[in-house]
């Protein structure tokens, strides 16, 4: 009677966990980010909030980051990512999934200063970053946040035919949890299959070896 009791509590335990997860938000909080290599700002600096909010309220998970905690994280053994692979098996096609993450930024602050070694390349560049920002950002700004004076960023250029760059970040980035889940669901789904296409390519390799 005691290990049903146990298993029941267990059960009950997993379930509970299940519909927070599922009803729950990712939220990065990007705090004072300075990246920078310009010799006399030369610097790297941030602190990262990653929490998950059960109906946008109900905190019940945190993690704080930083460099260091960062730069710890790195040199583990299991936090090693094979990048070769990664890109072998990342497709430009892949980025079409991404798009059902549906990420919404509730709060930006920016401000970057970029240079490039040609004058001409340095004006493109900031022209081009600032377009794509304006074009982007209002499709991923909630509409209860629309009317809200939460979204700031200046992009500079830097003329000294160099390449620089100095960027100041503070922003809030939301993600359902349910489209993260769907998106690991896609992408597994898919790595099963090109798995299976490339065992089925080899068999057929090999049948006609005999002839």
């Amino acid at each position: 009677m005691v290990l049903v009791f146990i298993f029941l509590a267990v059960l009950i335990l997993l379930l509970l966990v299940v519909f927070l997860i599922i009803n729950s938000s990712l939220v990065i909080n990007v705090k004072e980010l300075l990246a920078s290599n310009i010799p006399e700002k030369q610097k790297t600096h941030y602190k990262i909030e990653i929490s998950l909010k059960a109906f946008k309220y109900i905190k019940w998970l945190k993690i704080s980051l930083n460099e260091e905690k960062v730069k710890k994280l790195l040199e583990k053994p299991l936090a090693k990512i094979d990048l070769k692979k990664f890109e072998k098996d990342f497709k430009l096609e892949d980025l079409k999934v991404l798009k059902k993450l549906v990420p919404e930024v509730s709060y930006l602050n920016l401000y970057a200063e970029i240079g490039l070694e040609s004058p001409i390349t340095t004006a493109f560049t900031v022209a081009l970053v600032a377009s794509i920002i304006s074009i982007i950002l209002p499709n991923i700004i909630p509409k209860s946040e629309k009317l809200q004076n939460s979204y700031k960023y200046q992009i500079n250029p830097i003329f000294q035919n160099k390449n620089l760059y100095k960027i100041n970040l503070n922003c809030i980035i939301q993600l359902k949890m349910v489209h993260i889940i769907n998106v690991i669901y896609i992408f597994s789904k898919k790595g099963r299959s090109d798995k299976n296409e490339r065992t089925t390519s080899n068999r057929k390799s090999y049948g006609y070896s005999y002839e």
